[in-house]
């Protein structure tokens, strides 16, 4: 995890990328593209004497094709530039030399210090930021999981980059609106209603210790598991006729008989004869593979020898499928013996079973009362299993919008009337195409979006005239757009799904709304991998939300009880010290799943949670600013911040030089602006994660080093309180922005 560098460090980049390409004529893009990869960089000198921060030129001079004899020359005109511009009053510039190929930069802290914490606590950082939105209406859907099964922690990273998302839009100023789109008539719901209904006809009901979506989960992963397992048997018994057949085949021709000698004939035959007592087929499928291991070579050309080699691999592949499917399917049965039993015995014939599926769908779309109020019920029960999850996680919403809505269905269909009737739509075989290569050809917008692949077909109405889930999603986006006047929406959605998103902005463009194309934004984020674990909903295997906070339960409760109290922690009852540990746990699940850039996997290993402690770092030093203050001013800083930051503005350190540390502090507090902005535009929250991170080290390194109360000199003491009020009033910022419990004592 990659750590800030601050305000000036940020400024002064700025600044030297517009002297460069002033002076030296190289391109600002290029100069830009140098600080970020590290070719360009600011830098700590060896020596303060030095200056406070350092930038190297070689590179400039070398791209520029300046002589190293003309950099002298050329460095004074950077310098001059430098200094003549607006940047030496806003990085807060009190000199600057060029020397041996650097230039080296001191800073006024002085000044600096006292402008970063007079905005801080005036509250005009908090003005300027909430300045951005204005008050404008914006749309955030993010987790909208299928309700088949508990949140995972796949599904559990969308909700924490939705919600900090959204919180971060709240901070900048945006009326946010956060809504979860319930697929509640997809395929996969039909396959939990189907097992569901199972249950309800044979009277099995959720054990009372049983969150309704763990439960469902299971039902869920029962019924796909069985149908499976039932197909699987079925090929599986046609694998075996054929490697039976194939080997009675081999064992008549001529040409093998001619190779391989009488005795291993004889042996094949005995194994031929096997099969009518012997249920191992596995077993005796591997004994003829062994048998005529040593004829391989002089058999490689038979066509009977081919083909019952193929036959058996086949077999194997199928052997092997069947016997993981029965492994998970005792798994489950141990968890819901019931329910298994009744699922089990009522799907006999998988094709019917499937068939009946699909009639469920169907009927729900076709908005039979009776299917659809299951349908509803079903989903619901997940979806309040979602609520109870996400409620720990402080995640919530304004809207919970259900596929199955009048409003949705109707729109559907209307989209598909609209389209119809456009020249890149046709029937094929009674189904509704939509040609976007066509459309491309006359539509920039669609070639632009698809670049540089081809946009190419998708069915937009089946043949039996139930829509589709990307049909479903145009309805849906218009009506986020209409329901609430929203000026932009965003949906975070995994990567995978990319395709279809550009097929919604694509068709909603063609059928003429251009606004809502263009400010409907595809949020990209990736999967999260677990070492040891494939997760598949389908196949009941994942690792859920609700697991990873109490798995950090485990790992905080036996950090704080074996290790003891953090220093400077203030004592806390049993039920207090619950109460935190629990709000620990939330706050370092949500900042694992925020670690790493959205459009990155997330790697980790659940085993290893003591590893990735982020929210306990950041909640930690929280709560010792909030000790010193307590201890200053003898109330809870939280509920008296606004007095408290009242007093500290009349605090005068005049003449004050400070520490490297409260330098470092004071230049990440300024940071917390332009943190906040790029986080939005960039859509990447984890900067904020990143940022409150370096944030805390800092204030650990101050709270260890550095005497508020005990500090004899007037000015030390005045200054440092008012730091420590500017670094509570941003830390507080930054525990909402994250979503994490305000705890008050560790």
């Amino acid at each position: 995890m990659s750590l800030q560098q601050g305000f000036i460090a940020s400024c002064l980049s700025r600044a030297v990328v517009e002297a460069l390409s002033k002076t030296l004529g190289v391109e600002r893009k290029l100069l830009e593209e140098a600080f970020e990869s590290g070719r360009l960089k600011v830098s700590k000198p060896p020596s303060k004497s030095m200056g406070d921060y350092s930038i190297a030129l070689h590179y400039a001079f070398k791209t520029a094709g300046v002589k190293q004899e003309d950099w002298a020359i050329l460095a004074g005109r950077i310098v001059e530039y430098l200094n003549s511009s607006n940047f030496r009053d806003e990085c807060f510039i009190s000199s600057v030399v060029f020397a041996n190929g650097y230039l080296n930069f001191h800073i006024d802290f002085t000044r600096y210090s006292k402008r970063v914490i007079e905005a801080i606590l005036t509250g005009e950082v908090e003005e300027r930021v909430r300045s951005i939105g204005g008050g404008r209406v914006v749309v955030v859907e993010h987790t909208s999981a299928n309700p088949v099964h508990p949140l995972h922690v796949g599904s559990g990273r969308n909700s924490v980059i939705g919600d900090t998302f959204a919180r971060i839009l709240s901070k900048l100023g945006f009326k946010v609106n956060r809504r979860f789109y319930v697929n509640d008539m997809g395929r996969q719901v039909a396959f939990l209603v189907y097992g569901a209904s199972i249950l309800r006809e044979k009277g099995v009901k959720p054990p009372s210790d049983f969150k309704p979506d763990h439960w469902y989960g299971i039902v869920y992963a029962l019924t796909n598991l069985l149908i499976e397992e039932r197909g699987l048997l079925r090929k599986l018994k046609s694998a075996e006729a054929e490697f039976w057949g194939s080997l009675s085949t081999l064992l008549s021709d001529p040409a093998v008989r001619s190779i391989l000698p009488e005795s291993v004939v004889h042996s094949l035959q005995g194994i031929l004869g096997k099969k009518a007592f012997n249920k191992d087929t596995v077993k005796l499928v591997r004994e003829v593979e062994i048998t005529l291991k040593s004829f391989e070579q002089a058999l490689s050309s038979n066509e009977s020898y081919k083909s019952l080699k193929a036959k058996a691999e086949s077999y194997l592949k199928l052997a092997g499928e069947y016997a993981k499917t029965l492994r998970l399917i005792r798994r489950l049965a141990i968890q819901a013996p019931e329910a298994y039993t009744a699922i089990s015995s009522s799907i006999v014939d998988p094709e019917k079973a499937l068939a009946e599926i699909r009639g469920l769908m169907k009927k729900c779309e076709e908005e039979d009362p009776a299917v659809l109020a299951l349908f509803h019920e079903v989903s619901k029960s997940v979806i309040d299993g979602f609520r109870e999850t996400l409620a720990k996680l402080n995640i919530s919403f304004d809207e919970f919008d259900w596929e199955s809505s009048r409003e949705i269905l109707a729109g559907a269909h209307e989209a598909v009337r609209e389209l119809e009737s456009k020249p890149f739509a046709r029937r094929e075989e009674g189904a509704l195409l939509v040609d976007l290569d066509a459309a491309a050809d006359h539509s920039a917008f669609v070639r632009e979006l698809f670049h540089p692949d081809k946009p190419g077909k998708f069915i937009i109405e089946r043949s039996d005239g139930t829509t589709l889930y990307v049909t479903r999603d145009i309805a849906y986006t218009i009506y986020k757009f209409r329901k609430t006047g929203g000026e932009a929406v965003y949906n975070v959605i995994a990567s995978e799904q990319a395709r279809e998103q550009k097929q919604v902005k694509a068709v909603l463009y063609l059928l003429g709304y251009e606004r809502e194309a263009d400010n409907l934004f595809h949020f990209v984020y990736e999967l999260v991998r677990l070492k040891g674990l494939r997760m598949s909903g389908r196949r009941g295997l994942y690792y859920t939300l609700d697991e990873l906070v109490k798995d950090y339960y485990t790992v905080v409760s036996k950090i704080y009880y074996e290790t003891g109290r953090v220093k400077g922690a203030e004592a806390l009852s049993s039920e207090e010290a619950d109460r935190v540990l629990e709000d620990l746990a939330v706050a370092n699940a949500r900042a694992l799943l925020l670690s790493v850039e959205p459009f990155k996997v997330l790697t980790f290993d659940p085993g290893r949670l003591e590893e990735a402690l982020y929210g306990s770092t950041i909640l930690y030093s929280y709560v010792r600013l909030q000790s010193i203050l307590r201890k200053l001013k003898r109330v809870e800083p939280l509920e008296n911040l606004g007095e408290i930051r009242a007093e500290a503005l009349g605090l005068s350190w005049d003449g004050y030089v400070p520490s490297e540390v409260e330098e470092e502090l004071i230049d990440l507090l300024a940071d917390y602006e332009r943190v906040l902005v790029s986080s939005y535009r960039d859509l990447k929250p984890n900067r904020v994660l990143e940022y409150a991170l370096a944030l805390s080290n800092t204030v650990n390194k101050f709270y260890e080093s550095h005497r508020v109360m005990g500090e004899q000199r007037g000015e030390a003491r005045a200054f440092r309180e008012a730091l420590v009020v500017a670094a509570l009033t941003v830390m507080r910022e930054l525990v909402d922005v994250l979503g994490f419990p305000h705890v008050r004592k560790i």
